[in-house]
């Protein structure tokens, strides 16, 4: 599935065919189950997780600013009117000092049609995927209380699943990356993942790795 629109990218060179690396994107709302399976799935393949939302946790860090929701959004919103794919560019620059040896990576936390734009633009439109993760709100936000989960997450991830377990704050920030366009990312995707594992159609965990891995294998022509 391609878009015909191209971001134009002044900074970043063209990678060559011959370097192609499969560029894998993880599109869904927060807590659809993206980062869970790339984190089980990618280091079987070689796969690296670079994620959009820590380079905006790290830059209102950077800042000093206290960590709210408003400081996120401004953070966010200053930095769009930079580039609208300011962060995503940000992730290129890390991805293309990869060996030539990693097969693919996950990005995940792209908002933005252009972004993707911009993935195609950089790595070619044959390079570039799209996974779309859906999820009902009601089991995403149970998610916040996963003991795995409270365990696992720290430094300022941590500090924003406590600010989301406000229902009100998780709601603003469902309606904020809806705002800047994750459900037109998700429509446009080449494949499709229902994560949902409270209410019908139940999908256990280990049905969405291994239909995850799937996926995944088909990507990299494992199969």
């Amino acid at each position: 599935m391609l878009w015909l629109a191209v971001t134009r990218v002044s900074s970043l060179a063209k990678i060559s065919v011959g370097e192609m690396v499969k560029i894998v994107v993880l599109s869904g709302l927060p807590l659809s189950g993206k980062t869970t399976n790339a984190k089980v799935i990618g280091p079987k393949y070689s796969m690296p997780l670079y994620e959009t939302g820590t380079e905006v946790l790290e830059e209102v860090t950077s800042r000093g600013f206290e960590f709210t929701p408003e400081n996120i959004k401004k953070v966010t919103d200053e930095c769009k009117q930079i580039s609208d794919s300011f962060f995503t560019e940000r992730l290129m620059k890390k991805i293309d000092k990869l060996s030539s040896e990693i097969p693919g990576v996950f990005i995940s936390g792209i908002r933005a049609v252009s972004e993707v734009e911009i993935l195609r633009k950089h790595y070619g439109d044959d390079s570039v995927f799209v996974i779309a993760f859906h999820t009902s709100m009601k089991t995403r936000f149970k998610r916040l209380d996963n003991p795995d989960r409270i365990e696992e997450t720290i430094g300022a991830k941590a500090k924003e699943d406590e600010l989301l377990r406000n229902f009100d704050n998780f709601l603003a920030r469902n309606k904020k990356e809806l705002g800047y366009g994750v459900g037109d990312v998700m429509a446009l995707a080449e494949y499709v993942m229902s994560t949902e594992n409270r209410i019908w159609p139940y999908v256990s965990l280990d049905e969405n790795q291994t239909s995850f891995e799937t996926i995944i294998k088909e990507i990299l022509n494992l199969e």
